[in-house]
């Protein structure tokens, strides 16, 4: 049984400092974004007011416009439609034509810091690799639970207290859920 608890506690061990700096930019970029800090901070924006954006041209006329500005050019320039507007390059650096209200056009490139990319790739908007990192962190969360479970199993001096703490933690989320609603 002892070597059972032993595979547990390097299994929760090994697990946990390989997931750490995953761990550490979701605590940190949720945190923040409770905050109200988002993807933009710390980005540099640029906007230039356009007359028009002829319909089938739409790439040819915004490459233009940052060529005619000396702005730099996305990597990616695939024209995609995001929320109706034409937007082309990745998020680190984006180019997008922006439909106001009034109705007029403005071409806006926004090149993102290091906390707005780390904020995108913690609401899944980012690459596929990250996105294997997100889903092998989420399915270790399950594993550290459940080892640390194994590994307490043993302790039955202390298992009055461990369910006093699982069921106040229960209690207190499910009352800051049904607040929150």
């Amino acid at each position: 049984m002892f070597k059972k608890k032993q595979i547990w506690m390097k299994v929760h061990l090994y697990l946990s400092l390989f997931f750490l700096p995953a761990a550490l930019i979701y605590a940190i970029t949720g945190s923040l974004y409770l905050f109200d800090i988002k993807e933009e901070a710390g980005a540099t924006i640029h906007e230039i007011p356009i007359e028009s954006l002829p319909k089938g041209k739409e790439q040819d006329t915004m490459l233009q416009i940052l060529k005619d500005n000396n702005l730099k050019i996305p990597s990616d320039t695939t024209l995609k439609m995001v929320r109706g507007n034409p937007s082309m390059g990745s998020i680190q650096y984006s180019v997008m034509v922006i439909k106001e209200r009034d109705g007029t056009m403005k071409l806006r490139t926004l090149q993102r810091g290091f906390y707005g990319i780390l904020l995108l790739m913690h609401k899944g908007k980012g690459g596929f690799y990250f996105d294997i990192i997100a889903i092998g962190f989420s399915v270790s969360l399950f594993l550290f639970y459940f080892s640390g479970l194994i590994i307490t199993a043993f302790c039955k001096h202390k298992r009055g207290a461990a369910l006093l703490a699982f069921f106040c933690g229960l209690c207190v989320t499910g009352l800051m859920v049904f607040l929150s609603i």
